[in-house]
């Protein structure tokens, strides 16, 4: 792994660091709605006791 990393240039190196990011995005706003629907529901069966 520090082998490939070392002989990666340095567009090379951007480009995984911007794809990484996008990647950590996409599961953080995948699972924003996730949430809510949990804490939602939790609400719900809270309310109902």
């Amino acid at each position: 792994m520090k082998n490939w990393y070392k002989k990666m240039t340095k567009g090379q190196k951007i480009f995984v660091y911007l794809v990484s990011m996008a990647l950590v995005l996409v599961y953080g706003i995948g699972l924003l709605p996730l949430a809510i629907l949990i804490y939602l529901q939790l609400g719900e069966g809270g309310a109902e006791e």
